[in-house]
């Protein structure tokens, strides 16, 4: 079989794999004098090593992670960049792999100084993502890259060592909280339900009169991601999909141990890095809720055309709560609503996910931005 190589796609994925942020980094340098004071006393030596797919990076030692995250002032939690013998831990990028570079200076020692520590956020497929490293600077390594004939420094990048992404965090026993929250009891003004947009109405008085008799309430709960949602009770959805008018397939938002289950989509995680949202206080706190309409949203994906059924709901209280953060009052500008499941109206295709929600289907637009 010949495989025959487009030339220009080839270029474009490489640009699109390499592309460096305009070849600049929009950081903020820390102020972090005892993780510095301690970063300049240890090793400032690494051993230039490779992995299997191409990567080239100077191996360093992993108390640059392991002594200097705890010394770090900063809101919300740094989760750090895994050290264990799986991993490679603590290192410096050399080479991209798609540089297809092996330099003959493998197991070799480069030397490196500590500049400062950095954070900065990055547009990446995955999302946002707020990472912070310490700078370094290395004329060894720039004279090994432009040895092999490449810019001095990988990407236009200084040279660094990831120390970990800043996620946001919770008040500690957030799980416990009983108390509801000041936002359902505020005048401010907010939106309400709109009354038309991407989806179709459907009335059904029996539907309505069960989900009326469901508590509305629920507890605002922290993923570990970042993202921020309601968790409400499973009724909306065990007592109210078999009574759907469908006409294909339908499977239900699981409900079981493990599973979200029924909620509410509050902030997205995007959002949270991006406003810098660290420390959620209203974690845990409880929120009120209105039932009002059952709709569905027409979608076609490659299982097909399908219907996702859900139950849109109205809530001042986590209108406040996105306004108070300076967000828009609701998320990607679609009314609340809980989630019952997707109905295959060209043919049948079990959902697989640990949730759905019509945001999934209004995603913020991927970027081709990636950090080593």
């Amino acid at each position: 079989m010949n495989i025959i190589i487009n030339p220009l796609k080839y270029a474009s994925l490489f640009l699109l794999i390499l592309c460096p942020l305009l070849g600049k980094e929009d950081h903020r340098v820390e102020n972090q004098p005892a993780a510095i004071e301690e970063a300049i006393t240890l090793s400032n030596q690494g051993i230039l090593k490779r992995k299997d797919n191409g990567f080239i990076y100077l191996d360093v030692s992993n108390e640059f992670i392991t002594e200097i995250i705890p010394l770090l002032d900063h809101e919300g939690m740094l989760r750090a960049r895994p050290t264990a013998s799986r991993s490679i831990g603590a290192h410096i990028s050399v080479f991209h792999e798609m540089e297809d570079i092996t330099p003959k200076e493998l197991g070799e020692a480069f030397s490196f100084e500590v500049k400062e520590i950095r954070s900065f956020t990055l547009h990446t497929r995955d999302g946002f993502k707020k990472l912070w490293v310490i700078a370094v600077n290395s004329p060894e390594l720039e004279n090994l890259r432009e040895k092999y004939g490449y810019s001095p420094k990988l990407k236009g990048f200084d040279y660094h060592i990831t120390l970990g992404k800043q996620m946001p965090s919770a008040p500690e026993n957030w799980e416990t909280v009983e108390h509801l929250s000041p936002f359902n009891f505020s005048d401010e003004s907010t939106e309400g339900l709109f009354a038309d947009g991407d989806f179709v109405t459907v009335e059904h008085r029996e539907i309505l009169a069960t989900a009326a008799k469901v508590d509305a309430i629920g507890q605002l709960k922290l993923k570990g991601n970042g993202f921020v949602y309601l968790d409400v009770n499973n009724a909306f959805i065990d007592t109210i999909w078999e009574q759907l008018p469908l006409q294909g397939e339908f499977a239900p938002i699981s409900t079981k141990p493990k599973k979200m289950g029924a909620h509410i989509s509050v902030i997205h995680e995007d959002e949270m890095i991006q406003q810098e949202i660290w420390n959620l206080a209203e974690a845990g706190e409880w929120f009120t809720f209105a039932v009002k309409e059952l709709r569905y949203v027409e979608r076609k994906t490659a299982k097909g055309e399908s219907r996702l059924w859900l139950l849109a709901a109205d809530s001042p209280a986590l209108e406040r709560l996105r306004m108070h953060y300076g967000l828009k009052p609701k998320l990607k500008n679609h009314d609340f609503h809980i989630t019952i499941g997707s109905e295959q109206t060209e043919f049948s295709a079990l959902l697989d996910e640990d949730y759905m929600d019509i945001g999934e289907f209004f995603e913020f637009e991927p970027a081709a931005a990636c950090a080593a």
